[in-house]
């Protein structure tokens, strides 16, 4: 979906916990109370250790954990747990023999989050604790611990009484992975308890023995429902073809059925001529109400391997329903080797036509382009809907094609009546970025009958470079209406050509208050074609007369102007005229430009965090190489809003250049900010490179943060590591059981490409609760390629963003709320 260049979000102001603020010398007190022989006062300490900064918790709360009072080394292991305190388990192993139940089970739980080698045996003997909840705790720290020692204990306590206790030992033994666990699983396949029935399914299927399979058929007939979906899950991961028969029976049950559902995702996993026949065969009656049935996610879920079947499905005459999921599933699939066959059966009758042109849509090659082109003046009205969703995903504007603009131009003149439709064929003009196209929308960005179709223009005109419009649009800047004003403006800095800068300067001199936001707004788009010095020393002139936020609009303007002597006049003002604020947009503004690296460097080292932030970010545009030394110092800014920005601006240049960044970032995932943590995963994944021994895996399952679980989950998904089947393994345990719906979402997403291209943008931030944007408000703005940018709105309340990838945005809470 193409970026809107304005853009009103809400973020969520989450309250801040009692570490917002504490007094210069609250650390120093709390240290000298835990050493204190008054047990009260120490017990008072240990409860103010959340409190704290985060660097001075984790240091304190190694020395509580040392103390011979259990309320003070409780207090301490909770605030231990919350932070992920690294060293903090090894403290705790003798606490696992304390006659307190509440020490022992705080002992184990730290060992989940901190796993040590030397706990295994004390984690051991914990499996034979009184307290069923201890023994479930030791369970899965001596999962966590990945520790070879680890197994012969859990499969001696796989008969505990406890159904918890026996789940948590089951799911322990398929993380540990170990292929003597298999035999004694089989045998507990028929525990009397459904929960431990299916645990012992799933670990079965992530230990992957196919010697597992007979007694996995056998739970296939279990009465309970969540037991045969686990059964058939883990059948799937074996693809043990003797399987085939016996599941097959099972695509019988109801369209809504997960057992259906997961029977259909074996086949497609088992993946034989015949599996795959009864999974074509059920696309027929895959209508389970969420759009996309489970017949057809299980062929898309095979990814190229399903191909060549889906196309042997459209060379015959299968049933309509049949075929519509069979082209759709080649849609959901994205291999441009089906296009042909999708054409073909499209021609033949096989596909219906709105099967087929969401599917060319999802396909995205251009060759499919005209036979896209000639459903725009079908006479269902469905057909041409689905037809301009399509072409609109098949044109790029930044690569014209006039091969779309008549067809589009003759659509767009029998639709006269239907004013949705005209619009949408209107932006589909502009899509093409033909030159061609601007001859049939600068009648209607003149005049056209209704507002809504002339600002449809006006945007459509905007994504045209060459176009020659501008008078157009300059004339639209005199409208009356506030919506054409700002469409022109905004197609104005997309595309003006230099000549427009001095008739919108002087419409700037003169304007009326509530103007000079949409006309700043088209300056910047002029200036940066302009090499005029008389103009640029105009624009100078007018940011040194504005204030707030206009000041802000100009600077973006001054900012984008070319040439050698305008980055001068931009450095001297920088050091000798600019205050915080300037320089914190000027910092910002400056990413379109090659030569600001300089600037860049100079501002990355400001006194001020929101100044910092922005040139951080905005060497992730134009930075080189030679910049790592200054990203990688960056990383520890005492400002988190900086060092997270670091780290994505080093994931950036990466990708461009040979710099190895899993150097500096992979040390980072254990640094004690959340968005640091989150941002460093998210630069590993725009540099397409994993940690040795895999830490983000770790990350996935304990880290406290939610971001962070969710940005790990983004990175074992998007870039292959050495071990693929631990990484599906560990995604698939994580859509089932994360305790967060964000991150069970994401382990579940489909991997999506990273978006192509770049365009300005400007958002609005109105934070929650307010009615209006607020000038210097910490932001957090997701892009569509995955990275975040943190910061402080402008005077404004705005952020620019001269180089957005191509998508959809959103906005976040802001790196200063996340713990």
């Amino acid at each position: 979906m193409r970026v809107r260049l304005a853009v009103t979000l809400g973020f969520l102001l989450a309250s801040t916990s009692a570490s917002a603020f504490v007094w210069p010398n609250a650390a120093e007190r709390v240290e000298k109370q835990l050493k204190a022989s008054d047990v009260g006062a120490r017990r008072k300490a240990a409860q103010r250790l959340g409190q704290l900064p985060e660097s001075v918790a984790r240091r304190l709360v190694l020395v509580a954990l040392e103390d011979p009072d259990a309320e003070v080394r409780l207090a301490a292991a909770g605030v231990a747990l919350e932070l992920g305190v690294a060293g903090a388990g090894e403290r705790v192993i003798s606490w696992l023999s304390d006659p307190d139940r509440r020490v022992r089970l705080s002992a184990a739980e730290l060992l989940i989050r901190a796993p040590e080698k030397r706990a295994v045996g004390a984690l051991g003997r914990a499996l034979s604790d009184p307290d069923g909840g201890v023994r479930a705790a030791a369970a899965e720290a001596l999962g966590a611990s990945q520790e070879a020692g680890a197994t012969m204990p859990l499969l001696g306590h796989l008969d505990d009484t406890s159904p918890a206790v026996r789940r948590a030992v089951v799911s322990a033994l398929a993380r540990l992975g170990d292929a003597r666990a298999v035999v004694p699983l089989i045998g507990k396949i028929q525990d009397s308890r459904p929960n431990v029935r299916r645990a012992v399914a799933v670990a079965l299927g992530e230990l992957g023995d196919r010697r597992a399979s007979s007694a996995l058929l056998l739970a296939l007939r279990d009465p309970d429902e969540i037991v045969r979906v686990g059964a058939l899950e883990a059948l799937g991961r074996l693809a043990d073809p003797q399987a085939t028969l016996a599941v097959s029976a099972l695509v019988e049950d109801d369209p809504r059925s997960p057992v259906r559902a997961a029977a259909l995702d074996a086949l497609a996993r088992i993946a034989t001529p015949e599996a795959l026949d009864v999974v074509i065969a059920a696309l027929a009656s895959d209508d389970d109400g969420s759009g996309k049935g489970a017949a057809r996610r299980a062929l898309s879920g095979m990814g190229a391997k399903a191909v060549p079947r889906l196309e042997k499905c459209l060379a015959g005459q299968p049933a309509p329903a049949v075929a519509d999921g069979c082209a759709l599933a080649l849609g959901d699939i994205g291999d441009r080797v089906a296009v042909t066959a999708l054409v073909g059966a499209l021609r033949r009758g096989v596909v219906r036509p709105r099967a087929a042109l969401a599917a060319l849509g999802s396909i995205g090659d251009p060759a499919s382009l005209p036979t896209v082109l000639e459903h725009l003046e079908d006479p269902d009205p469905l057909v041409r809907v689905d037809a301009i969703d399509a072409s609109a995903a098949l044109l790029d504007p930044q690569k014209p094609d006039g091969r779309a603009v008549e067809p589009i131009a003759r659509a767009l003149d029998k639709a006269r009546r239907h004013a949705g439709e005209s619009v949408a064929l209107i932006r589909l003009l502009g899509q093409t970025g033909s030159t061609r196209a601007a001859k049939v929308l600068a009648p209607l960005a003149e005049a056209a009958d209704a507002e809504r179709l002339r600002v449809a223009a006006l945007e459509a005109l905007g994504e045209i470079q060459g176009a020659k419009m501008d008078a157009v649009m300059l004339e639209a800047l005199d409208a009356d209406e506030p919506q054409v004003r700002l469409a022109a403006a905004v197609a104005l800095r997309r595309t003006a050509s230099g000549k427009s800068s001095r008739a919108i300067l002087d419409r700037l001199e003169e304007a009326a208050e509530q103007d000079r936001g949409a006309l700043a707004l088209a300056l910047s788009g002029a200036m940066a074609h302009d090499e005029i010095p008389a103009d640029v020393e105009r624009v100078q002139k007018l940011v040194l007369a504005s204030r707030g936020g206009q000041r802000d609009a100009l600077l973006e303007a001054f900012a984008r102007a070319p040439g050698e002597k305008t980055f001068a006049r931009l450095v001297r003002f920088a050091k000798e005229e600019a205050g915080v604020e300037d320089r914190a947009k000027l910092a910002e503004a400056v990413a379109g430009r090659k030569d600001a690296r300089p600037l860049l460097a100079s501002l990355a080292k400001d006194v001020d965090g929101a100044v910092r932030a922005n040139a951080i970010w905005s060497l992730g545009v134009v930075g080189q190489g030679s910049d790592e030394a200054l990203l990688v110092h960056a990383l520890g800014d005492r400002d988190v809003a900086v060092a997270a920005n670091a780290a994505a601006a080093l994931g950036r240049v990466a990708r461009r250049s040979k710099l190895h960044a899993e150097k500096a970032l992979c040390p980072r995932l254990t640094d004690p900010r959340a968005a640091v943590r989150a941002s460093a995963l998210d630069g590993l994944a725009l540099a397409k490179v994993r940690c040795a021994k895999a830490p983000e895996r770790g990350l996935l399952e304990a880290d406290r943060s939610e971001l962070v679980r969710a940005r790990a989950a983004r990175l074992v998904a998007r870039v292959p590591s050495g071990q693929p089947e631990k990484d599906h393994a560990l995604l698939e345990r994580c859509a089932a059981e994360d305790h967060s719906g964000v991150v069970a979402a994401a382990c579940a997403r489909e991997v999506e490409p990273l978006p192509k291209g770049s365009e300005p943008i400007s958002v609005v931030v109105v934070p929650l609760g307010e009615a209006d944007a607020v000038p210097r408000a910490p932001f957090a703005l997701v892009l569509s390629d995955g990275s975040t940018r943190y910061g402080l709105t402008d005077r404004r309340g705005q952020v620019f963003e001269i180089a957005a990838p191509r998508g959809e945005v959103s906005l976040s809470v802001p790196a200063p709320l996340l713990r």
